[in-house]
């Protein structure tokens, strides 16, 4: 018996070839597949780990500069002891003195009331970083009498 190539055993074979070929491109495609999607997920990763880190940053500027506000406070008040016509002042503060990397810097008002001369506000206004665009600022007011710190004289 002679076979020609419209026999169903050619074409057996032809279509046994072409599901060799359609396998591999399966193959090939779908570690393509996985690799593509495992770099979106570590893509997102690293995102969220720059965005904590930008979060993590300036809630330590957040806390220097709290602690620069309180510090000044403590100065004002220091200062008023000695000198009760003191009336504030602009404190820069080098990093090295502060344990950062950047400087700080305190404006330290003295508001006093008219109706009582012993009576005064100390206002404290911290930045940290000092001259930098994306600082943090903190403001905070302490009443405070004069008598106080003049019975220490």
């Amino acid at each position: 018996m002679i076979l020609n190539k419209c026999h169903p055993v050619f074409i057996c074979k032809k279509r046994r070839k072409n599901n060799r070929l359609n396998r591999r491109g399966t193959i090939v495609l779908i570690p393509m597949v996985c690799l593509i999607l495992s770099l979106a997920v570590i893509g997102e990763l690293l995102k969220q780990s720059s965005i904590e880190i930008k979060q993590l940053k300036k809630e330590q500027q957040y806390l220097q500069a709290s602690w620069l506000a309180d510090a000044a406070a403590q100065r004002a008040v220091g200062k008023l002891s000695h000198q009760e016509n003191y009336a504030g002042e602009t404190w820069v503060l080098p990093p090295e003195e502060i344990g950062g990397r950047f400087p700080g810097e305190v404006i330290i008002e003295i508001m006093r009331d008219k109706q009582n001369d012993k009576s005064i506000t100390i206002r404290t206004q911290a930045s940290y970083p000092a001259k930098v665009t994306e600082r943090v600022r903190i403001v905070r007011e302490w009443p405070f009498k004069l008598s106080q710190t003049s019975s220490r004289n």
